[in-house]
């Protein structure tokens, strides 16, 4: 798509880019056949915001996720994670920015957050307000008053401490209402996080400063923490907020003047940002807060008390004087907002956003609630559906798809999720029928395609998959899932260099892929690529160390590579995790039988036939490693059953056993 095919009637953005580097998508780009990109809002840190239109909702929304060159690195996507939570949990409340849904689409996350347009003249956050049109006093106490009723929520929903409070993050909104945003560090940090490094930004004669703890992980404002946020991020309450809403209140009543501010950086080296950091600390520790002639002085004094316990204890009691300010000077006060009961569409969205942060259980229950208020909604029924069938509760998913396939036959998600589920239960046919019908209705469902071509697999029809995968890709090329899949059809065409580039693609698009990474090693394995396939696997290991299936394909490439001992130990690991994984216990024992350890080697072979009595190469090789044991009788029973169970592909063993019976019988 391009950009001449745009909604129309988007407002002038001050500051939209195209594009900006490290980011995925640029103006013009359409993200998950859902969102059509209208320009790059902003990126720092390790995040970026999207301008977007949602072809489903018809709403223009700020999407936020993190750039490309965070893809592999845990600790952000951790972090976006738990602000992702926050968000969700935060809900709905007139003086918070909105998260409207989260997301996960191509492997990493998505937050789709209400955006607050410019005003006429290009504002939307007090630090705009302050730069250009500073606030009266009657308008600094609206929206103190408003701030307060905001915290007072966000404190309800769980939130122990905001610690970024700032111009920056108070947005003003249509009719000049606070829409607090930025709880991205309300819930990440720990104990005794202090600063190790500033940024500096110097604009039209305001100071904007962010401190880090480490790359793309902050933890406040130098020019707005109190002293405590210095020295322990982790322990701050809400009392630290009030101190930052302190040095808020002291910008609204001065014109945009901070009541603290060192010496700026001279330049970008460590040691003077440590300067400023620490010279910024003894100001807002050791420094008086400067006299103002406003009837906010005295609140601000109590704010910005050095001590926590001097402070004002609650933004609830910091309203309770703010009231009274605003009655005196305007007469007015400012009404608490009726928040109302969710909608149905809100608890369903919940639902949808909870999914996708792996909390499934309480996604159902929000489902629940949306289906009491709107039973009659097909799209609640299906999305209830999918997250009971990622749960693998399949019979439970394909009741609620047929819910929504009698409210709506031809309901495209709904007959691809009921597919999946039939699928999850080995009934693959049917599951292909429901596929079929879902492309018949939306030929542009990539979903549809990618779920078509897994079913496809099942079937034992890689080349069919292949088509299948190809034309997912075709419609979505950044669906790592499809690359991966892809891979492993490929693979069993023998297709290895082939499958080896998609599984390439898969880990380009999500380096966190461990099934990706398993994949990989596992073909390059099977082109004796074992050294590559190794490194392939410890990959893997390193983002999911209890995945059996990993640990058994390294030995499987030591065993190859003749180091039977580490072998042995990969093996043991797999089925620490896995006992009735029957490769793995056989895998072991022609190890062990390779160091001599037959007496072993026989009881791996034992275990592997108490899980599969008709596996005939485990009896071949118990009755190899019998014969070594001078267990001549017992090796002659299991080469017979071997026998019997062989199939004719192995003449070689056959033949060997055919004659090690008449050999080891005529004694």
């Amino acid at each position: 798509m391009n950009s001449d095919s745009l909604r129309p009637g988007v407002p002038h953005i001050p500051g939209l880019r195209d594009s900006v580097p490290g980011a995925a998508y640029k103006k013009g780009d359409v993200i998950d056949q859902k969102y059509e990109v209208y320009g790059v809002l902003g990126s720092g840190g390790f995040g970026i915001v999207y301008l977007v239109y949602s072809r489903e909702s018809k709403g223009v929304y700020a999407l936020k996720t993190f750039r490309d060159e965070y893809l592999a690195d845990a600790q952000a996507r951790e972090r976006f994670h738990t602000e992702a939570s926050v968000w969700v949990d935060l809900g709905r409340h007139p003086y918070l920015v909105r998260a409207h849904i989260v997301e996960e689409i191509a492997g990493r996350l998505f937050i789709a957050m209400e955006h607050i347009a410019p005003d006429e003249h290009g504002l939307n956050t007090l630090e705009g307000y302050l730069r250009q049109r500073p606030p009266d006093l009657a308008q600094s106490l609206r929206w103190a008053i408003q701030l307060c009723h905001g915290m007072e929520y966000a404190y309800s929903k769980g939130i122990r401490c905001h610690r970024d409070i700032k111009p920056g993050n108070i947005m003003i909104g249509q009719g000049k209402v606070v829409k607090i945003t930025d709880f991205g560090l309300a819930g990440v940090l720990g104990p005794s996080q202090a600063m190790s490094g500033i940024k500096l930004n110097t604009q039209q004669g305001m100071v904007g400063l962010s401190g880090q703890t480490i790359e793309g992980t902050g933890f406040g404002t130098p020019t707005h923490m109190p002293p405590e946020q210095f020295t322990d991020a982790g322990s701050c309450d809400e009392r630290s907020d009030i101190y930052s809403f302190g040095v808020v209140l002291f910008q609204m009543a001065s014109g945009g003047r901070l009541p603290f501010l060192a010496p700026s950086p001279t330049d970008n080296s460590e040691a003077e940002k440590l300067r400023f950091g620490l010279e910024m600390h003894r100001l807002h520790a050791r420094a008086p807060v400067p006299t103002l002639r406003s009837p906010f002085f005295p609140l601000i004094q109590r704010c910005m008390e050095k001590e926590p316990g001097k402070r004002y204890p609650s933004f609830k009691e910091l309203r309770g004087d703010l009231g009274p300010l605003l009655r005196r000077q305007t007469g007015e006060a400012v009404i608490p907002p009726d928040l109302g009961a969710l909608k149905g569409w809100e608890w369903a969205n919940k639902g949808y956003s909870l999914d996708c942060l792996g909390r499934c259980e309480e996604a159902i229950r929000c489902y629940d609630k949306a289906l009491e208020l709107d039973p009659q909604n097909n799209a609640i029924w299906y999305m209830k559906g999918r997250v009971l069938g990622s749960l693998g509760r399949h019979e439970e998913a394909i009741r609620c798809h047929d819910e929504a396939l009698g409210l709506d036959p031809r309901d495209a998600m709904a007959w691809s999720n009921r597919g999946f589920s039939l699928d999850g239960l080995g009934r693959h046919d049917d599951a292909m029928r429901c596929y079929d019908k879902a492309l018949e209705l939306d030929p542009l469902d990539a979903r549809a395609w990618y779920n078509k071509g897994c079913c496809l697999d099942n079937l034992g029809r890689p080349e069919e998959a292949v088509s299948c995968f190809d034309k997912t890709l075709e419609l979505d090329p950044r669906l790592a899932a499809a690359w991966n899949n892809k891979g492993t059809s490929l693979g069993k065409l023998s297709r290895h260099e082939e499958g080896i580039r998609c599984y390439d693609k898969a880990l380009a698009l999500d380096p966190r892929d461990a099934r990706a990474w398993c994949n990989k090693g596992r073909t390059l394995g099977g082109v004796s690529r074992y050294d590559e396939a190794i490194r392939c696997f410890d990959e893997a290991l390193q983002l999911d160390p209890r995945y059996a299936k990993a640990w058994y394909d390294k030995g499987l490439c030591l065993h190859h590579l003749s180091l039977y001992n580490e072998a042995i130990r990969c093996f043991d690991k797999a089925l620490e995790l896995d006992l009735r994984y029957t490769s793995t216990w056989y895998t072991k024992g022609t190890s062990l039988s390779k160091l001599g350890r037959h007496e072993e080697a026989v009881l791996c072979f034992d275990k592997t036939l108490e899980l599969d009595p008709r596996d005939a190469m485990a009896w071949y090789a118990k009755a190899l490693a019998q014969e070594k044991l001078g267990r001549s009788q017992d090796a002659v029973r299991s080469y017979k059953q071997f026998i019997a169970l062989a199939p004719i592909q192995w003449p070689k063993q056959l033949e060997y056993a055919q004659q090690r019976v008449r050999e080891l019988d005529g004694r």
